[in-house]
């Protein structure tokens, strides 16, 4: 009578690591792909001059080159640096997912939306929180903006050739 009630315990147990592995290596997956995302993000950046790791930046007003803030930076650091920059200078500080948010180019604004939506399901899936509905329609709309942008990266990169106008053969 006792074994049998050990055993129940003992498949319970067995039954709830095996959730919690395949929990994790449905994570695992998860920022695999939230990772390819960032990647295909951060080239486009790159293609257009903006830094490609991620961070915070700071710039000044009149030039289009970004700095890197240091990521041991605290909070309360980054803004005593935004308070004790000089009087006159202006600066610009941003995360780098905000860093193309106001491009002129539309791919560099939807690599910003994306880098943006990964970095925004990335924290709420640390959280120990359940997975929303609005989770998963953003996890959808992910997935569809980055076919968009790969297919667009593809088309960007392709070599294509001038079109040649032959004449007709006279035969």
């Amino acid at each position: 009578m006792f074994g049998r009630l050990g055993r129940r315990r003992s498949e319970t147990l067995s039954a709830r690591a095996d959730d919690q592995t395949e929990r994790k290596a449905a994570e695992d997956d998860v920022l695999c792909l939230l990772r390819a995302i960032e990647t295909a993000a951060a080239e486009v950046y790159g293609r257009h001059g903006l830094p490609q790791s991620p961070g915070h930046y700071r710039r000044p007003a009149d030039s289009d080159a970004w700095e890197p803030l240091g990521d041991a930076l605290s909070p309360a650091e980054k803004w005593a640096l935004i308070n004790g920059a000089p009087e006159g200078t202006r600066w610009r500080y941003a995360a780098h997912e905000a860093l193309g948010a106001h491009s002129d180019f539309p791919a560099v604004r939807q690599a910003s939306a994306l880098l943006a939506a990964c970095h925004g399901l990335r924290q709420r899936l640390t959280q120990t929180a359940a997975i929303t509905p609005q989770d998963l329609a953003d996890s959808i709309r992910l997935g569809e903006a980055w076919r968009r942008l790969v297919e667009d990266a593809i088309y960007d990169q392709a070599t294509l050739e001038p079109l040649h106008f032959l004449p007709p053969d006279e035969s």
